[in-house]
């Protein structure tokens, strides 16, 4: 059984939710790769985090870099 919740804006049910890229900002400072979720009705954020798979990637590039690979 899927449990789905509802928009806390709309009242929609979501069994899905919509996902999009975003750049979250330290004021005047670092950037990140970020994602955020959405209502896919009414398009309301309902979340944001750093992209998990921006960050992986990053890691391993750094990781990869100072091997000297």
């Amino acid at each position: 059984m899927i449990h789905t919740g509802k928009c806390p804006k709309c009242d929609a049910v979501m069994p899905t939710v919509k996902i999009q890229g975003v750049t979250a900002r330290e004021l005047m400072g670092s950037s990140w790769n970020a994602i955020s979720y959405q209502c896919p009705t009414c398009e309301t954020v309902l979340s944001v985090e750093i992209d998990p798979i921006a960050l992986k990637s990053d890691i391993v590039n750094e990781v990869a870099k100072r091997l000297g690979r």
